[in-house]
């Protein structure tokens, strides 16, 4: 959900898992980062994004 329709305390779905972005390396339930540490406007990358729904998507073993 994009960031301006959020709750402001309400956390992206996505933050349940850690970023897959080596550069990255954000932590379940925080934000993700730029190289350089600055927090990205979007909240997360869209790989962090698409592995959370890949995960909560996939069928049970």
């Amino acid at each position: 959900m994009p960031t301006g329709l959020r709750r402001r305390r309400d956390r992206p779905p996505e933050w349940q898992i850690p970023c897959p972005v080596p550069t990255c390396r954000a932590k379940p339930g925080t934000p993700c980062h730029t190289p350089t540490g600055r927090r990205l406007t979007a909240d997360s990358h869209p790989s962090r994004a698409d592995a959370w729904i890949v995960q909560t998507t996939r069928p049970a073993a």
